[in-house]
């Protein structure tokens, strides 16, 4: 999967854009199998009851080795190495399902914000699992907002949040998308999910972010090494791994022996 010349200028100069579909029919049904065995079941919970709570897993393919080969699926490293280059790492990965009646929204954001200025760009490829619009839980995004660089955020509970008086939502979007759908935006791209209203349908999205692979903290100045390696000189990384988990394992090893 590649970025046509259009949906990069619109990359670029919206920080969001529709990338289509990379997975087919069998292959999004094997994600949507496993998603809702261990999104549903093994759910942490996020919001709360009186605006009704959505099960939420982060790292899905630490769990499921079905899953943890679509992260270094070709259809998404191709589109990895357009836009990072022949080094890339996975950042994260999440899911988030917005059951019929969860009200609770995640408010407006950066995904860098979760980090408060630590790390540089990175992307985020957003897959709809359900179809997805404001009535359910949709994106809703401010175009041209990662322009700005990292806006100041708060915490409110668990969520990172823009301050009051940065977003203007008046410009806001909705990126609704079908099921397999892909969108692709950067971390710094301003965007918030609604709450979701039906009594119906639910809004499931998995979200896997890829980064540089030599992305440092603009902190310590260090690599982020706890993060997977996906691509390596243009390469396809089979079983992803990272320096740090290496060095955690062989530790962990000394000490059996």
């Amino acid at each position: 999967m590649r970025l046509s010349a259009g949906q990069r200028r619109a990359l670029e100069r919206d920080g969001f854009v529709h990338a289509g579909q990379p997975f087919d029919a069998g292959e999004l049904a094997e994600i949507g199998r496993e998603y809702d065995r261990l999104v549903g079941f093994e759910h942490q919970v996020l919001g709360n009851q009186a605006d009704g709570v959505f099960p939420y897993r982060a790292m899905l393919h630490f769990r499921s080795p079905a899953l943890r080969r679509y992260v270094n699926h070709p259809e998404l490293m191709e589109l990895a190495m357009q836009l990072l280059g022949p080094d890339v790492r996975l950042w994260w990965d999440q899911g988030i399902d917005k059951a019929p009646g969860s009200g609770s929204a995640i408010r407006w954001h950066q995904d860098n914000g979760y980090q408060q200025g630590r790390v540089p760009e990175y992307f985020t490829t957003w897959l709809a699992l359900d179809d997805s619009d404001l009535a359910n839980g949709g994106l809703q995004a401010i175009p041209g907002s990662h322009r700005r660089g990292l806006l100041p955020h708060h915490m409110e509970t668990v969520h990172a949040v823009v301050d009051e008086g940065w977003v203007d939502e008046s410009e806001a979007v909705a990126l609704d998308a079908r099921a397999g759908d892909l969108l692709v935006f950067s971390s710094l791209l301003v965007h918030q999910t609604v709450g979701n209203h039906t009594s119906d349908r639910h809004r499931r999205s998995w979200v896997l972010q890829y980064a540089p692979a030599d992305l440092r903290n603009e902190t310590t100045g260090e690599v982020y090494d706890d993060r997977e390696w996906v691509l390596k000189d243009g390469a396809i990384v089979a079983e992803p791994w990272s320096e740090r988990r290496l060095t955690l394992g062989a530790r962990s090893a000394d000490r059996t022996e």
